[in-house]
């Protein structure tokens, strides 16, 4: 998308009358709390709940709506026992109430902060649906058939992404987090088998590889697995659209072999979350193969994509893009097209994390580390004297010696069974394609100011980094940021850099809720890599439009209030 399609003209950005009205559809269906679809809304204190948060307040409003907000406030802050007393089951828990209505409304149109959003009215109802049965996923005799549930769910989302879906598997886990966690287990249990009960210091030679990219899990993890991140972590450079430098990578991994270094996981990102960098997967594992053959490599390095955020764009997968029968804008079509050209990719990943709960609009927590090869999980075994109190015969049916947790909860797989059953890839593909029609929207009205800067401009996922400018200093915003990518440790440079930072975080800080609820980035953007491979953060903002509920009319009074 070199000649960046979003910016010609208001016309590439227009909203057809037929996707206008297929999406007011959806919205109507999966987004609109209505007790009349959904009866679970019409509970009082769901109600009550719902009544006030579809008001739209502002962040700083809220409190003092709700009848003695900063009381009820006061009373949450106090140190108090539990109840002597036993309650009434039809007396009303106003404090539950309370908390619950003034959390983060993301139901607000307004609230695009970060790459999370509101529930899908059918994804509540399937998640109270687990709740109220309580099977415990870990293991067949306290599951019951929700096990074969989560193996339906597992098929689907393998049919999707173009894994087989006989010899792909899947585990519903705690969060994004803890799916990016199997992925360096898996290859830690393939590649080092004795770390098992030795640990991963009888190991000297080996070093784990991630993208300079990815999220702050893809280490905080290694911290947790004990990994030595200084000495036995390794992170690949990116490119200007945060996508990972192959060349490096090349390098780095032919560095790794020649030295006899065992390299148990490579960890990429499709879908960043301040830019939506999305990395190429085909590349690496024809890289990796390459050289393992070339180096006579046993066990190839696990190739685990964190897809938490992006995963989403493989509904689009098989889309008729010559038809159009959703009748897409031309600038988010283009878009959508360049990215379906690498997700279409992940079908070459040993696993990938699937975060229901961020663009699958299932509340959390709702993730699914998906696995290639189901043979891959033998590596994650435990001894199965570890698991005396349960039937011998039945440990085997089920992942419970291959997971990390004791209790995996079905509230998450519950509700995304029912999002993706009730919503279904026409639902799916018509909210994205208006979340991305926004997107394009809010970048092109903020090419419109002339001072400012659009960052990574050519991804096309619903994250907008962006940098505002003083336009009495800076007539080029294009200019000024390839000045301050250009790393240098000349104290004009510096003075220079934080000047435009200064400038743009005091705008954020004094602008106040109108429009969008944005987001400050300390990382927007990174400047160039110096002859050491040293690089420095450049802050900016953000806004993530995941939101359904968010329209043109946020966007354009976010950036009327720019203007002033």
């Amino acid at each position: 998308m070199s000649d960046l399609v979003y910016l010609k003209d208001d016309g590439v950005n227009a909203v057809s009358p037929a996707f206008a009205a297929r999406f007011a559809t959806a919205k109507a269906h999966y987004f609109s709390r209505n007790p009349e679809l959904w009866p679970v809304f019409r509970e009082p204190g769901f109600a009550t709940l719902n009544e006030f948060r579809a008001r739209g307040l502002a962040p700083d409003a809220r409190l003092n709506a709700w009848p003695d907000g900063r009381a009820r406030l006061a009373d949450l802050c106090e140190t108090m026992p539990v109840p002597q007393a036993m309650r009434a089951p039809g007396e009303p828990m106003t404090e539950l109430l309370f908390a619950g209505a003034l959390s983060k409304d993301w139901e607000n149109p307004s609230s695009v902060e970060n790459v999370i959003t509101m529930s899908a009215d059918p994804a509540i109802y399937g998640a109270q649906m687990g709740i109220l049965a309580n099977p415990n996923l870990v293991y067949s005799e306290y599951a019951g058939v929700a096990e074969e549930l989560e193996k339906k769910v597992v098929r689907q989302i393998a049919l999707l992404a173009g894994y087989d879906p006989h010899r792909a598997t899947g585990i519903f886990t705690q969060g994004g987090t803890f799916c990016n966690l199997y992925g360096y287990l898996l290859g830690i249990r393939k590649s080092l088998p004795e770390a098992k009960h030795k640990g991963l210091g009888h190991y000297q030679d080996y070093r784990i590889i991630n993208s300079q990219g990815g999220h702050y899990s893809n280490i905080t993890n290694l911290s947790l697995l004990g990994v030595d991140i200084e000495n036995k972590t390794i992170r690949i450079q990116v490119g200007e659209n945060n996508d990972i430098d192959l060349v490096d990578l090349e390098r780095t991994l032919t560095a790794c072999f020649a030295l006899k270094h065992v390299v148990p996981t490579i960890m990429l990102t499709m879908g960043t979350t301040d830019t939506f960098g999305v990395d190429q997967v085909k590349p690496v594992v024809e890289l990796r193969d390459r050289l393992c053959e070339r180096f006579e490599v046993a066990v190839k390095p696990h190739i685990h994509v964190d897809a938490a955020i992006g995963w989403s764009m493989i509904f689009f997968l098989d889309y008729d893009f010559a038809a159009n029968p959703l009748a897409i804008n031309a600038a988010t079509l283009a878009g959508i097209e360049r990215n379906v050209t690498r997700f279409a990719e992940l079908k070459y990943a040993d696993s990938f994390t699937v975060d229901f709960q961020k663009w699958g609009y299932v509340p959390y927590t709702s993730s699914l580390v998906m696995i290639k090869e189901q043979d891959d999980l033998k590596a994650m075994e435990n001894d199965p004297e570890n698991f005396s109190y349960f039937e011998r015969d039945i440990q085997g049916q089920t992942h419970l010696q291959s997971t990390i947790e004791c209790s995996r909860g079905a509230s998450g797989l519950f509700g995304a069974y029912a999002a993706l059953n009730y919503m279904g890839v026409e639902g799916y593909r018509t909210v994205l394609a208006h979340c991305l029609q926004n997107a394009n929207y809010f970048r092109f009205r903020l090419s419109q100011l002339g001072n400012v800067k659009l960052v990574a401009q050519e991804n096309q996922g619903p994250s907008v980094g962006f940098k505002i400018y003083n336009p009495e200093w800076v007539s080029d915003p294009e200019a000024e940021f390839t000045f301050e990518l250009a790393r240098s440790a000349d104290p004009a440079y510096k003075a220079r850099l934080q000047r435009n930072t200064d400038y743009h975080r005091d705008l954020f800080k004094h602008r106040g809720k109108v429009g969008l609820f944005t987001n400050w980035v300390e990382a927007v953007a990174h400047s160039e890599y110096d002859e050491r491979g040293k690089y420095s953060y450049i802050a900016g903002e953000k806004a993530v439009f995941m939101n359904p509920a968010c329209g043109r009319e946020q966007i354009d009074a976010f950036i009327e209030h720019i203007r002033g």
